[in-house]
């Protein structure tokens, strides 16, 4: 209840989080076309399906493919895609994900029109010119495409899903200001893990940082250093170097859930007793929250359901014949999406645990 309550009331923030834009539907899938012959291919076969959806056939069915960073090893991602496998299998869903790479870009999206995919979620940053020389044609091979964590191409891609990043850093740094001031008696020595070298997430690091600074009355923070690459061998590495480099330390902020849990093993191992605050609320979060000691809390995206979210999104626009429902068109944010924050606290951990 708790949960359900936490982000009914993040709902209220959306509108401070989002700076959605109107935007035209992409061509009909009976219009698309290649040279290409799996691209031909691939259109044909989403030509078939909606105009017999149109004609009261058979549904067409849902093949869905994801290629997202460190998506085996990032414990949101594994958490989510545990998530998605479980809807596709209750719903006849075809579902394929792969970890993408700026090597496997290109490659990657050419095996997903292969396959005959009709929905295809991609992380556009992560390789942002080969996701670019692509993006016609998928959409030219009738695809749903859904772009994640950026707006490279948000006026030529089907739906949009992201974080604002710094606002959302902003907002922890707040709540993590405002607990010092109640909790900490003297000076807070505050050590950041950040994620600079990255052009997405380098802006998390920044907002945690002001909206520190800008709440803090007494202390703020005295070190940052980068985690590499945002899992729990980087966060590890991280906050041993923080207590190295800043021995008095008697606060740590991890900008992600996978430095998270690396810095909450490394600091409880040197006996470290101050306190941890991290960002995603994986699975390996809560759980370390449910142990009651150094990590206090965890800002949590919901992000397996609303990655499953925008994925529905899709299924419904491809299941309309590849246009987008009544619904979606009187309510733009259920195109282009964000994440809304929400702090949880390590008292109501456990009502964040997923079901198996």
């Amino acid at each position: 209840m708790k949960k359900l309550l936490a982000i009914a009331l993040a709902a209220g923030m959306a509108l401070s989080l989002t700076a959605c834009g109107s935007k035209s539907a992409p061509a009909d899938a009976t219009q698309a076309g290649s040279a290409a012959d799996s691209t031909a291919k691939a259109a044909d076969s989403a030509n078939t399906e909606a105009a017999a959806k149109e004609d009261g056939a058979e549904k067409v069915t849902p093949k869905i493919g994801v290629a997202i960073s460190s998506w085996t090893t990032n414990a949101i991602f594994v958490d989510a895609n545990r998530r998605i496998q479980k809807e596709a299998e209750a719903n006849g869903w075809e579902y394929q994900a792969i970890t993408l790479t700026e090597d496997n870009c290109v490659s990657t999206i050419e095996n997903f029109i292969n396959a005959g995919c009709n929905i295809v979620m991609i992380q556009a940053n992560k390789a942002p010119e080969a996701y670019s020389s692509k993006i016609d044609e998928m959409l030219e091979a009738g695809i749903c495409v859904i772009e994640y964590d950026s707006e490279y191409e948000a006026e030529k891609d089907t739906f949009f899903l992201s974080l604002d990043n710094y606002g959302a850093g902003k907002y922890f740094g707040e709540i993590i200001g405002e607990w010092c001031n109640e909790n900490i008696e003297g000076e807070a020595i505050i050590g950041l893990g950040n994620r600079i070298s990255n052009e997405t997430f380098k802006y998390r690091a920044m907002g945690i940082a002001d909206g520190i600074e800008e709440t803090i009355k007494n202390g703020g923070v005295k070190l940052q250093v980068e985690t590499q690459p945002g899992t729990a061998e980087g966060g590890m590495k991280a906050g041993e170097d923080l207590l190295s480099g800043l021995p008095d330390m008697n606060v740590c902020v991890m900008w992600n859930g996978g430095s998270g849990a690396g810095a909450y093993e490394a600091l409880k191992g040197a006996g470290w007793d101050g306190a941890l605050f991290s960002f995603d609320c994986s699975q390996e979060e809560v759980q370390a929250m449910l142990n009651g000691d150094i990590l206090k809390g965890s800002v949590s995206t919901n992000c397996a359901e609303e990655l499953l979210f925008i994925l529905k999104q899709g299924v419904a626009y491809v299941e309309n014949g590849f246009q987008y429902t009544e619904e979606q068109l009187a309510d733009d944010t259920l195109i282009h999406h964000y994440f809304v924050p929400v702090m949880v606290w390590q008292e109501d951990a456990a009502e964040w645990l997923l079901e198996e």
